[in-house]
């Protein structure tokens, strides 16, 4: 089951989310977050961008587990209301 639900997962974030963040405000937040991430680390010593780097990548690892959780969540509910 466990590899079922990774797999709906993997699908859902490759073919069905993209849709919902093509959109004139999500590109604009990204592209602005990318300028300010760049002015950002050109102020940092190579040893803090390596620091930075590491939380960064904890960070990224927390989301992805938040976002499984989410997606098995919004997925429980979807059954059980199908069931009604």
């Amino acid at each position: 089951m466990e590899s079922f639900l990774d797999a709906l997962f993997e699908y859902a974030q490759e073919k069905e989310i993209v849709s919902y963040l093509e959109t004139r405000e999500y590109r604009r937040a990204t592209s602005d977050l990318e300028e300010h991430w760049a002015a950002f680390r050109s102020t940092l010593t190579a040893e803090q961008d390596r620091r930075l780097d590491q939380v960064l990548t904890q960070e990224k690892r927390i989301g992805q587990l938040e976002e499984k959780a989410v997606f098995r969540c919004g997925l429980s509910l979807g059954v059980g209301l199908g069931r009604l």
